[in-house]
């Protein structure tokens, strides 16, 4: 097995890449780990592979020639993989949800609109795979200044797509009945955005719901979606999916089943309590 180097352009490191630290250190994988809090091109040096903040993509995105679709489309990145001698800026999360979405929601009602709630990086990348899925009518939640942003660049990229610009206040007022709700705001500092959520009055019955802003168990707001008869896609899909990916590249994807790596995230989050 090759020895990686693996790098985490961050503030904070971020729980994939000490999930992933922890399950090579488990699997006995001679795997280096590096953390810096500012990215820089020299720090590249020797690595293998890097996790990004993708809220440095604006200054990052620059630097690269090669851009793959995904990634342009969107205007955002949250991985960099080295091959052949160059370094490709890549969209790991793009491919989750897609792989996710196609497995576990094969029955989305595409006719339905959908609520994608937040107004960051992550946002847009749900809204973009959404639209691919074949949803038309997406409703973009959040602040008003920044969805017009996200909601320019999504409308560059998704031809025939109607986004909908809508401010928290206004989510419980729409006569609607959609198919998938996705949430990618921190509601622990939002109560009224999490109650307002809760009641679920936009979704139709038997809709999804995701959390993407949470990679805890315990989970409030899937709970309301469960009492409110929502099919709950849990984060533990989207955690099991981006691991299966990362070790797919790095050529470690026959060293662990499935299994082993939702029993060996239970163990981090038991372990890491409140540094997820």
């Amino acid at each position: 097995m090759s020895t990686h180097k693996i790098l985490d352009f961050g503030t904070g490191t971020h729980w994939a890449f000490r999930f992933l630290q922890s399950l090579a250190q488990k699997k006995g994988l001679d795997w280096v780990f590096e953390h810096h809090d500012e990215f820089s091109m020299q720090a590249l040096g020797g690595a293998t592979a890097a996790f990004v903040d993708p809220l440095k993509s604006p200054t990052i995105l620059p630097l690269f020639h090669v851009v793959p679709t995904q990634v342009r489309a969107v205007e955002i990145l949250d991985s960099l993989f080295s091959d052949h001698g160059g370094w490709y800026p890549r969209l790991l999360i793009h491919e989750v949800l897609r792989r996710v979405f196609v497995a576990e929601a094969r029955d989305l009602d595409i006719r339905a609109p959908a609520f994608v709630i937040g107004d960051g990086p992550l946002c847009r990348v749900a809204a973009a795979v959404i639209a691919e899925m074949g949803v038309s009518e997406i409703f973009l939640v959040g602040e008003r200044a920044d969805l017009e942003i996200q909601k320019k660049i999504l409308s560059r990229s998704q031809l025939g797509i109607a986004f909908h610009v809508l401010a928290v206040e206004e989510l419980t007022m729409q006569a609607t009945s959609a198919g998938i709700v996705v949430n990618t705001a921190d509601l622990s500092s939002q109560k009224a955005l999490l109650t307002d959520l809760s009641y679920f009055n936009f979704m139709k019955q038997s809709g999804f719901a995701l959390d993407l802003s949470s990679v805890m168990e315990s989970n409030t707001l899937l709970d309301e979606a469960r009492r409110a008869d929502l099919r709950v896609l849990p984060y533990t899909l989207v955690m099991k999916s981006l691991m299966r990916l990362w070790l797919e590249r790095l050529g470690a994807d026959d060293l662990i089943t499935d299994e082993e790596i939702v029993q060996l995230w239970s163990d981090f989050l038991k372990e890491n309590p409140s540094s997820v």
